[in-house]
């Protein structure tokens, strides 16, 4: 309590009596409810920060999963692309050692020969 309110407490108490001392009990109750309220909010507000600070991670995060999922559509795609043109070149080779073209004996012989009894 500082110097002044008591000064006036006690004129307060002299001057009104009994009202006068449920006056200044009621004062000093509402100056304590004041800061009571006042730490409240304050305590209230910093709540609220932490909780969208911790909402603003979760969006991006959320956001950050997006991206990562389009990267691997990408990613997919490309390998698909690449799968599809394994495929037909060892289609082509399937092909080739079918024909055996690249055996000399093979192609010598079947230059010599004409045409083969298969």
């Amino acid at each position: 309590m500082d110097q002044i309110a008591l000064d006036l407490a006690v004129k307060i108490v002299s001057s009104f009596g009994i009202p006068g001392i449920i006056f200044v009990v009621w004062y000093f109750s509402e100056r304590s409810h004041d800061r009571t309220l006042r730490a409240y909010r304050e305590d209230t507000l910093r709540q609220q920060k932490v909780f969208e600070d911790g909402l603003s991670e979760v969006r991006r995060m959320y956001e950050d999963n997006v991206e990562l999922v389009k990267v691997y559509a990408s990613l997919a795609s490309d390998q698909k692309d690449v799968l599809i043109m394994n495929a037909q070149g060892f289609a082509k080779l399937s092909d080739q050692i079918g024909l055996n073209q690249f055996c000399p004996m093979v192609r010598l012989k079947k230059q010599a020969t004409g045409r083969e009894e298969g």
